[in-house]
């Protein structure tokens, strides 16, 4: 049997200069039996090289649990960590265990404590790598109505009339900041939508996408930054159950039939179209359908698809908007979806 290791109350101050941890951490390791005899000063070596200021080493207790305690004030935290010294040498924390030679996620997890506070070592991560309660703020921010007509506006100067309602930082890469100086007057209207939705149909037009990040040491913040063909061309339809959705889509998929969401769609008429182009068309449908209606513009360019050259047919037939809609746009390889915003309104997107 392994010798067992108890160091007392020894307290052994650790001077080194990988992090500077601000607030003060006191880290407390209990070791548990069979633990052998040389491993709690190989840990204080490998602790010693991240620059933690002081380290407890002591025997298991009855109910010795991994556990992070803030002993200071919310103003000014202290943070007191009890981490087990399993008898494999391992070492556990809340929210995660470590090896011998996990030096680099050692040196993270106790930035991660010193800058955002305990729960951002122990609370679960969805969507866009933030917690619940961040991706709540996110949404309620985002579920704002836009309030002003944004058609022929400079997309940038739409920007910053949306930034102006936003508790949340707007930030933009320098790229994307390029790229919106440069881009062409928002084409379509989206004041009838939220900021979320309407702004990433805006951006998506740009070639450009937005995304929420929680930056170390901060606040929660909106990142508009460029897009590959790759990654414009996934799916931008938000489903609830999707975690990996890489960036904020354009709307949500309902949890009600577009009949219910939409039923002018579905009322009967007369329809005939000979010769006239699909951006005739849709502009003569677009204000009998009951719901605003946006072009996935980016995608259209990218296959070369232009409303205003491809020629309609239509024979003569009683039917309904929906399936006058569905019809005349698989003639230019599209398809219309119903999709609601943040905010439940239903609106049409039509893409590939």
């Amino acid at each position: 049997m392994q010798p067992r290791v108890f160091i007392g109350a020894l307290i052994v101050a650790i001077m080194a200069a990988g992090v500077n941890a601000t607030p003060p951490i006191e880290l407390e390791l209990a070791t548990e039996r069979g633990v052998q005899i040389t491993t709690p000063h190989e840990w204080l070596q490998r602790l010693a090289t991240i620059g933690l200021d002081h380290v407890r080493i002591r025997g298991t207790q009855a109910g010795d649990v991994p556990a992070v305690t803030n002993v200071g004030t919310s103003a000014q935290p202290r943070y007191h960590v009890v981490g087990i010294l399993t008898a494999r040498g391992q070492l556990n924390l809340p929210g995660g265990a470590f090896d011998r030679g996990d030096t680099d996620r050692l040196k993270d997890y106790f930035a991660r404590l010193a800058a955002d506070g305990s729960e951002s070592l122990t609370a679960a991560r969805g969507r866009y790598g933030l917690t619940e309660e961040e991706l709540a703020v996110v949404f309620a921010g985002l579920t704002q109505s836009i309030a002003f007509e944004t058609t022929g506006q400079p997309p940038r100067a739409m920007i910053d009339q949306l930034a102006k309602k936003l508790s949340m930082k707007l930030a933009c890469d320098p790229e994307a900041d390029q790229a919106l100086n440069k881009a062409a007057a928002v084409a379509e209207d989206v004041q009838q939508l939220t900021v979320g939705t309407g702004l990433a149909i805006v951006l998506r037009n740009c070639d450009l996408v937005l995304r929420p990040e929680k930056p170390r040491g901060e606040s929660v913040l909106l990142r508009i930054s460029t897009a590959d063909d790759a990654l414009l061309s996934q799916d931008t339809l938000g489903r609830t159950e999707d975690v990996s959705q890489p960036f904020w889509p354009i709307g949500w998929e309902p949890d009600r039939r577009p009949r219910e969401l939409a039923p002018s769609l579905f009322e009967s008429l007369n329809a005939e179209i000979d010769g006239y182009t699909l951006e005739e068309t849709l502009a003569a449908i677009g204000p009998r359908l009951g719901i605003p209606m946006f072009l996935d513009r980016a995608a259209l360019a990218r296959s070369d698809i232009q409303p205003a050259a491809i020629k309609l047919t239509l024979p003569r037939t009683k039917t309904y908007y929906k399936r006058v809609l569905d019809r005349v746009l698989a003639q230019a390889r599209l398809g219309a979806q119903v999709r609601i915003d943040e905010a439940g309104t239903p609106f049409l997107w039509i893409t590939r």
